[in-house]
């Protein structure tokens, strides 16, 4: 029997919107026939959340029954592995995916891609996407809904051709200046030296060797569970595992006496999780304003030229009319924008973009590629970018990988061109 299937493109989309909603309870909308009677489940990175509190707060362990373990021990493919085994131990009509294959390195992603496969044989499918790149091979239809609506509806040949017709936003404008100065780059910023961490009898990272100098430019790639957070964790300072190794922070041996405080200052931070932060009332230009104090937020009354040099980072990023609204009600992809502005409105010199266009839409990860590459190419900043894809527009010209092992992950560096992860 051919089940069919459709996926879904919105970059308004969010897991609160009423169709979806609709959709779950039983309430079928007309551009999605062959649903009626059915119950579906939802396989989305907010679904696994959702248990991972339950888990923290409730000790419900469903996930992981027999397992002894906890789900937030699990890499992410394992984590994505349990919850798709859960929601079809329940019998679904039908499975609504939901941008599925984010934060996933090439082997999990290439496991789940056969696993979806084999089960669209056996049930009808509905994905939710927005990077085109992640549109399942047996989908049939594509729809693209903006406020509910639908404003395009054909086959997924069709979209995918119609998509590559898009026309990719160039920022234009340079990169404004800052008034701090941190002083003549000390060489090398970062320097790893047969570093190793292990958390009890699990060990995490062999004995890493990595010198990162400035006017680097770094893709850090790993599989999921190899310790790319750890490592990042070592250099701001917010690993206890750093104190007796060899491991020089800005030309100081760490646990030599500075602060972490001292060492945060020199480094600017991005990772999407930091949105959880600010869901108070801090306006856009406050928010980047708010990087020179790194501060959660803006508690003070700006300068007259503080907020101008905001002003110069909004206009780049085409923020400009947004200034005084709320951070939290701007899209995923502005939101981005604005904290790595915020990271960057103090030139430090090194900046951390830890997985930054997790969760965007393809325009609005372009949006964002075009401004990292504007901070590559006009500053003086140090980067290490982490992320399992490789994205046009992005140029690094450092490669650093982690490969497992049974010791923890050593590592390597690669050529720019040769990055599989």
């Amino acid at each position: 029997m051919t089940h069919p299937h459709w996926a879904i493109y919105s970059s308004t989309y969010s897991e609160n919107t009423e169709w979806l909603a609709d959709l779950l309870c039983g309430r079928f909308p007309e551009y999605l026939p062959g649903l009626h009677g059915k119950k579906g489940a939802l396989f989305s990175a907010e679904t696994l959340r959702r248990f991972i509190l339950e888990e923290a707060l409730h000790d419900d362990y469903r996930l992981t029954q027999n397992q002894h373990r906890s789900i937030r021990t699990f890499s992410s493919g394992e984590q994505k592995k349990a919850l798709l085994k859960y929601l079809l131990a329940n019998q679904p009509g039908f499975l609504v995916v939901d941008n599925v294959f984010d934060m996933l390195d090439a082997a999990s992603r290439e496991e789940l891609l056969k696993h979806l496969v084999s089960l669209s044989e056996k049930m009808p499918m509905v994905q939710i996407f927005r990077r085109r790149d992640n549109l399942l091979p047996f989908i049939d239809k594509v729809l693209e809904i903006e406020g509910g609506q639908v404003v395009y509806q054909g086959s997924a040949a069709a979209f995918l051709q119609r998509y590559a017709q898009r026309q990719t936003t160039i920022l234009p404008g340079t990169i404004p200046v800052s008034s701090i100065d941190f002083g003549i780059p000390i060489n090398p910023l970062v320097r790893f030296n047969s570093v190793s961490v292990s958390y009890g009898p699990r060990a995490i990272l062999d004995a890493i060797h990595w010198e990162i100098r400035s006017g680097d430019f770094w893709h850090l790639i790993g599989p999921n569970g190899s310790g790319k957070t750890t490592l990042l964790t070592m250099i701001t300072g917010d690993n206890p595992q750093a104190y007796g190794q060899d491991l020089i922070l800005f030309g100081r041996k760490k646990g030599s006496g500075e602060s972490i405080w001292e060492i945060k200052k020199k480094i600017g931070y991005v990772t999407p999780a930091m949105t959880v932060l600010f869901k108070g009332w801090h306006s856009v230009e406050r928010m980047v304003i708010s990087g020179l104090y790194d501060s959660v937020g803006l508690y003070r009354q700006p300068t007259t030229n503080e907020l101008d040099l905001a002003l110069r980072w909004l206009e780049l990023m085409g923020l400009a009319s947004m200034r005084k609204q709320r951070f939290a009600d701007l899209s995923e992809g502005r939101q981005c924008m604005v904290l790595i502005a915020r990271a960057m409105v103090k030139h430090p010199p090194l900046l951390i973009l830890d997985e930054p266009i997790h969760g965007l839409d393809d325009q609005d990860a372009s949006l964002v590629v075009a401004l990292i590459h504007k901070i590559a190419t006009e500053s003086q900043t140090t980067l290490i970018y982490v992320s399992h894809q490789q994205e046009a527009g992005l140029y690094p010209n450092r490669v650093f990988e982690l490969i497992p092992g049974e010791n923890g992950s050593k590592g390597r560096e690669l050529h720019p061109n040769n990055t599989q992860s």
